[in-house]
């Protein structure tokens, strides 16, 4: 995960990693957590974080799925 660009994206709508927090249905402690270890990140946490940022599919692919598979 690019944790860099997942916090770019969030001060880009306008929001602290506190209110992304909120908005996304996780504990301000889980956020960390997973920060902290990015390839916890679990579906639905990452479909969530998709819907509240507006990422598209290849949005969510580049911040969150870092391995290419050809």
């Amino acid at each position: 995960m690019k944790v860099n660009e997942f916090k770019a994206e969030v001060v880009r709508k306008g929001m602290t990693l506190e209110e992304f927090a909120d908005a996304a249905n996780l504990t301000r402690t889980t956020l960390w957590r997973r920060l902290g270890n990015p390839k916890e990140f679990t579906l639905a946490e990452i479909k969530s974080a998709a819907s509240v940022l507006g990422l598209s599919g290849e949005k969510v692919i580049d911040i969150f799925f870092e391995d290419k598979v050809s």
